[in-house]
């Protein structure tokens, strides 16, 4: 990692710490690999980077984009534009687009008939159901030129700068991109920002209209802690899934695309599970409130502020080859005064061979006030004199 005047350097009580995580005994080498062109197996809740694999690769969205749907509507209800109860009508195009006509997966909704947004939200989650999400469009405020407007400016607003979206189904359609690294993005916030609504993606059915309505990732229930999520094909992106499993109190998310065939995507998705869980372990650097390091802070009473995690600081790392991992404090400083006890002021990153692994959240331990006219007097001219390293 270079560091400039606006990064902190490697503190060496984070670097004892990682060092002693990695004089831990050696297990056999990971088995983390996959044919898949693109891939990226994550451990949701450390954020830790497992494996990944031309994670930035713009392909195909398909049925990924039922994702961005989710989401859309997701952000929809909980802002109260929209409800569960409201009640949205089926058109002729909806029907021929995404229903039985179409020959595509469907909730068999019948042209004209009224369905709820609670329905249709499940028929798009747990089997999705393209004429659910032509519909879902279509009834939000402004139709669905408004509603494909709004996938894109939630993408933006993710940082999902690999993907744009041109429909709600992921019908192929010209320009239409995603990565899985942009899909990891926007399921982390599925998950965090509307864990009722990331539950659905469990739900093993359901029944509208005296339909069974079953979940595609149900071939993977075998595996287990598998929650599902999304399996997509594309005509050139090939097959892929996006598949979330929690074991022993564990998450690990898998996204990957590029398979050569449904029965190799099903293989290769619960290996990658399995690996990661069996060659991956979670280790606890700093309890809970530990001081971790300090950082600059300007115009303060005092000239730096001691930083601790949230929370336990904890990292997955592989059970072997740790040599190449590196830790550092960086933020973007010095800190201005006040400094808020409990207010994000700093991160640790942990990189591999130069690549950002994880990145965990630090917080200033204490109060530091607005000093006084010396104070503020003697860190300008430090940083006119001297800079701040």
């Amino acid at each position: 990692m270079v560091l400039g005047p606006r990064h902190a350097r490697c503190s060496g009580r984070i670097a004892a710490a990682l060092l002693l995580s990695l004089a831990l005994s050696p297990a056999p080498a990971s088995a983390l690999d996959t044919p898949a062109p693109r891939a990226l197996v994550v451990e949701s809740d450390t954020g830790s980077v497992l494996y990944a694999k031309a994670d930035d690769d713009r392909f195909a969205p398909a049925n990924f984009a039922k994702l961005m749907t989710a989401a859309v509507v997701f952000d929809a209800l909980a802002a109260g534009e929209i409800r569960e109860d409201d009640v949205y009508t089926v058109s002729e195009a909806a029907w021929r687009a995404g229903g039985a006509p179409a020959r595509v997966t469907t909730m068999f909704a019948a042209p004209r008939s009224t369905v709820t947004v609670g329905d249709l939200l499940r028929g798009l989650v747990v089997h999705y159901a393209n004429d659910a999400a032509l519909v879902l469009a279509a009834g939000f405020p402004g139709g669905e030129t408004a509603f494909v407007r709004r996938m894109n400016e939630t993408a933006a607003r993710l940082g999902m700068t690999d993907s744009r979206f041109v429909n709600p189904t992921g019908f192929a359609a010209p320009g239409a991109t995603t990565s899985v690294r942009d899909l990891r993005r926007l399921i982390d916030y599925i998950r965090t920002t509307h864990p009722d609504r990331y539950a659905l993606y469990a739900l093993p059915e359901f029944t509208w209209n005296k339909i069974r309505q079953t979940n595609k990732t149900g071939f993977l229930r075998d595996t287990a802690g598998v929650e599902g999520l999304v399996l997509a094909y594309d005509a050139d992106a090939l097959f892929g899934a996006a598949v979330s499993a929690v074991r022993g109190g564990r998450r690990m998310l898998v996204l990957a695309s590029g398979f050569r065939s449904s029965a190799e995507r099903d293989k290769q998705v619960k290996a990658l599970l399995d690996a990661a869980y069996a060659d991956f372990s979670t280790v606890q650097l700093f309890p809970a409130g530990a001081t971790v390091g300090s950082v600059r802070v300007f115009g303060g009473a005092a000239g730096r502020v001691d930083v601790t995690g949230a929370g336990p600081v904890a990292v997955t790392l592989p059970t072997r080859d740790r040599d190449g991992f590196r830790a550092a404090i960086a933020y973007e400083g010095p800190i201005p005064a006040p400094v808020r006890a409990g207010a994000t002021v700093a991160r640790i990153e942990i990189t591999i061979d130069g690549r950002l692994y994880q990145t965990i959240p630090l917080v200033a331990a204490r109060d530091v006030p607005v000093g006084g006219l010396s104070d503020r007097a003697r860190d300008g001219l430090s940083e006119l004199l001297f800079g701040w390293w």
